[in-house]
């Protein structure tokens, strides 16, 4: 028998214990969101990579006006990134009852797939970037810092889910 046949008997077990079960499904929810936020987070975080790569080619080319709008953008992508990254999992103990349900965790689960589906739009823009010849101008920068910041909204708003306080 392999390790992963006794693992898949044990939890099949574990389940029967009355409250197992619920608390096994809502640790799977909060590992997928956990794991979703972890992507996001590594998305906006290579974004800045090619923020910097950006802000280096300006400055080559004498592109001074700029720098200060890149810079802001940077810092807001940032706080994006450590902010979804470090956003809380809706712990509960097995023993205590939920604290979180898992109607709830699964609400928030959906709402960071919404938040995967910002980052694509700011993905696709900050990239655009990139382009050769391109500079960015003031409009292009504020245009993405404004999806930023929308994006640090909803991350921030996330909390109010997992407590019960926005749908």
């Amino acid at each position: 028998m392999k390790k992963e046949d006794v693992g898949r008997i044990v939890k099949k077990a574990a389940r029967l214990i009355p409250g197992i079960g619920s608390y096994q499904d809502r640790e799977s929810l909060r590992d997928a969101d956990k794991t979703l936020r972890t992507e996001i987070a590594r998305r906006l975080d290579e974004l800045i990579g090619v923020l910097e790569w950006v802000k280096t080619d300006q400055l080559k080319k004498g592109g001074w006006k700029r720098i200060k709008d890149l810079d802001e953008l940077e810092k807001d992508v940032e706080t994006a990134s450590k902010t979804i990254e470090r956003a809380a999992r809706g712990f509960g103990s097995m023993f205590d009852g939920p604290k979180v349900d898992e109607e709830t965790l699964e609400r928030v689960y959906e709402y960071d797939k919404g938040m995967w589906e910002l980052v694509d739009p700011i993905d696709k823009a900050i990239r655009g970037l990139t382009e050769k010849g391109k500079v960015p101008d003031q409009a292009t920068v504020e245009a993405i810092r404004k999806d930023v910041r929308e994006l640090i909204s909803k991350i921030t708003n996330r909390d109010r889910i997992l407590k019960g306080l926005a749908s």
